[in-house]
């Protein structure tokens, strides 16, 4: 599968997440945010009640082994100076947004 097919699944398949989470998700033309008058990053818009997300997706043929889930369920990374960024599983991001 080419990156571009393969990028455009990715973006499709976290759209309909968050359809399937109540969220009125729209993915971005191009996959360039400035279509909906965000920043080039952002590939999908999501919007339920007073919560809006602005997706950047990224699928990889494998990430790096610290990420990966083996007993817990939130990984938080930082780089020196930088500010924390937190990474969870499909199952906890579908109980938190509940």
């Amino acid at each position: 599968m080419n990156v571009a097919k393969k990028g455009y699944r990715g973006e499709v398949e976290v759209k309909e997440l968050l359809s399937d989470l109540g969220f009125d998700a729209e993915r971005s033309w191009g996959s360039d945010g400035r279509a909906f008058g965000l920043a080039s990053d952002i590939d999908i818009k999501a919007k339920r009640d007073d919560l809006e997300l602005h997706v950047q997706v990224k699928r990889r043929k494998k990430i790096a082994s610290y990420l990966e889930f083996k007993n817990a369920n939130l990984v938080a990374v930082r780089q020196d100076r930088g500010k924390w960024v937190f990474i969870m599983s499909e199952e906890m991001f579908k109980e938190v947004l509940k």
